[in-house]
């Protein structure tokens, strides 16, 4: 298997990864939140950002690794090429969501028993989540089309 294929390869894994981390994790807290009376949502919180530390953020490095590497050996201008600042674009806005709000709420989440503060925060988590996973749907969609 030559070097590019085995890029392309690890860079389709690693988007798969990613997304489908993310898209789980969302179905799955919604459906936990819902039943936090049977399964404390605290060790929920803490499944989530285990996940993420492995899931997310390999699956993140990786495609971002072998993008670059995959844009070099290509010998594209990624200022020139859009589809390419689409893509990147939308991993960076849900990178910059990841750090700011939703890592920040996992540890918040992890420390609140219940009621109203883990309701609100819960709520702002799934919405900053929902949208950050379309912006990755988003630049799955510029990458694999090239637009």
């Amino acid at each position: 298997m030559g070097n590019l294929l085995l890029l392309k390869l690890l860079h389709i894994g690693a988007a798969v990864l990613l997304l489908g981390n993310v898209t789980v994790t969302g179905v799955w807290a919604a459906y936990l939140y819902r039943v936090r009376d049977a399964v404390p949502f605290a060790r929920v919180a803490r499944v989530i950002m285990l996940t993420d530390w492995i899931f997310t953020l390999s699956g993140g490095a990786v495609l971002t690794f072998t993008g670059i590497q995959l844009a070099l050996r290509e010998g594209l201008r990624v200022r020139e090429t859009p589809w390419l600042m689409h893509g990147i674009g939308a991993l960076a806005v849900s990178t910059l969501v990841w750090l700011v709000v939703l890592l920040p709420d996992q540890f918040r989440m992890e420390r609140i028993a219940d009621g109203p503060s883990l309701r609100r925060l819960f709520l702002r988590w799934s919405v900053a989540g929902w949208a950050s996973t379309a912006v990755l749907f988003y630049g799955l969609y510029a990458m694999v089309t090239r637009r």
